[in-house]
């Protein structure tokens, strides 16, 4: 058994000595390839819910353009605003969930900018040839602590996707 008292010793006995290099090697390599790995994956999970989150208002806004209405689940007709609400909501529920009052719906001016108020106004879908805004907000979760710390102390991001739109001359004695 060698003696390995002092430090300098023991270095030089085991400084050309290959044994646990890989060891050490993974040990440093390990952490920065689990955190870009990571990093890739929250990124991608945030690109997915910002791309449904506009995908699911542009859906809403399509629907609210024309006019158009749906049945609840009893088969009653629902409002317009009810209408864009759902589809919106149904659009987006295989990957986030929806709070209706993170949608607005609001008549805006001829400058097109937000009226006074939008944010805290009932949805209103305006009349036919009324120019209008759907606005959506989410709040993502990162899903690792780490990455989701990068950008917020509660580890979330706030996303907002909005569309404008002209409604169409359709008739409103159709709606319900």
């Amino acid at each position: 058994m060698e003696d390995f008292s002092t430090p300098r010793k023991f270095f030089k006995e085991n400084l050309n000595n290959p044994r646990g290099n890989t060891m050490i090697e993974i040990g440093l390599l390990l952490l920065p390839f689990l955190l870009l790995l990571s990093s890739v994956f929250e990124f991608g999970w945030y690109y997915f819910h910002e791309h449904t989150l506009q995908h699911a208002t542009s859906e809403g806004m399509r629907i609210a353009l024309v006019g158009g209405v749906t049945n609840d689940e009893q088969g009653n007709a629902m409002s317009r605003e009810d209408t864009i609400i759902k589809t919106i909501q149904e659009n987006a529920s295989w990957a986030m969930t929806i709070n209706p009052g993170d949608i607005a719906i609001f008549k805006v001016g001829n400058n097109y900018e937000n009226p006074e108020g939008w944010e805290t106004a009932a949805p209103n879908a305006g009349n036919p040839a009324d120019y209008m805004r759907v606005v959506v907000n989410y709040d993502h979760t990162f899903l690792t602590p780490f990455v989701g710390h990068l950008f917020s102390e509660d580890g979330s991001a706030k996303m907002r996707a909005q569309a404008t739109y002209r409604n169409e001359l359709y008739d409103i004695q159709t709606e319900a």
